[in-house]
Parts: C-alpha cells; sequence; structure tokens
C-alpha cells in the first residue's frame, strides 16, 4: 500500500506554519492566527497570514481529495481569569476544538488535533479565544498540515 500511495502522487505534502512572536488576542473575541514564518513546507501550502490553503499538487492524479492530520498548538501567557480555547477550522467550519480555564500563575497550553478530509483549494485555519476580561497575549501559535494519502 505503501509503494502505491507513491506511485500514485503519495509523496511527502505537509507545512507547519508558526507565530513566532505575540499575538494580542481581544476579549472573547473570535481571533484567526496570523503566522508569520514557515518551519517547513512541502507543495506551497502557505503564502502569509492566517490561511494554509490545499495546493492542487497535493491531490494525485486521478483523485479528488486526500486525508489530511492537522495539529495546532497554543500558549497564552499566565492569567487566572476566565477560559482559553483553539479550534481547528476547515472553510470556516470547526472541526476540532480544545479548551481550558486559566490558571493563575501559569501559561495555558493548548494542543489539538484531528483528521479531515479536503479538496485542493480548502483552507485550514487556527482559530483561538480568551475570556480573561481583556485583551490578552498568545505567545506561541504552531500549526501543521500533513498529507496522508488520497481519499477519493
Amino acid at each position: 500500500e505503501y509503494l502505491t500511495g507513491v506511485v500514485d502522487g503519495g509523496g511527502r505534502s505537509a507545512a507547519q506554519v508558526q507565530r513566532s512572536t505575540s499575538q494580542s488576542i481581544s476579549d472573547s473575541t473570535d481571533t484567526l492566527v496570523s503566522f508569520e514564518a514557515e518551519v517547513l513546507d512541502y507543495g506551497g501550502w502557505w503564502a502569509s497570514g492566517t490561511n494554509v490553503i490545499v495546493p492542487a499538487g497535493a491531490i494525485p492524479s486521478g483523485y479528488t481529495s486526500i486525508g489530511l492530520l492537522v495539529i495546532a498548538r497554543v500558549r497564552f501567557v499566565p492569567s487566572g481569569a476566565g477560559y482559553r480555547a483553539a479550534a481547528l477550522l476547515k472553510n470556516g467550519t470547526v472541526f476540532s476544538r480544545i479548551g481550558m480555564n486559566g490558571i493563575s500563575g501559569d501559561t495555558a497550553d493548548l494542543s489539538t488535533s484531528d483528521f479531515t478530509t479536503v479538496i485542493a483549494a480548502d483552507v485550514i485555519t487556527l482559530q483561538v479565544r480568551q475570556t480573561s476580561g481583556g485583551a490578552l497575549d498568545m505567545d506561541v501559535g504552531k500549526l501543521s498540515v500533513i498529507r496522508l494519502a488520497p481519499a477519493a
């Protein structure tokens, strides 16, 4: 199956983008993480900003969709007030979400991952939210997308 996948166009295709400086997140507002740099990009998934876009070249010839593993990590600076959340979105619709209460004196570290199927030009984004009562910095934001195999 592995060799068939390689022959059918299942070679390496993935991206990892990150935010290397803090992003201020307004209170009680869903906010897309704006990425600043690629850690890696095999296949042209990201150019700038918030969107990781499934390139047409990620879909092997003869297929219309692929399986995709999406992994996200965010960290909010310490604040004991309110709630923190991170969500993975495909074309603006949440497909994975995680959240936790703020912890006084400690960062709020959130990770979420899920599998989804995508077609060319689908958009993957990472959205965060916090309810501390004021703006709060998110000082780590990382998103990885990994093509697994043709789906249909």
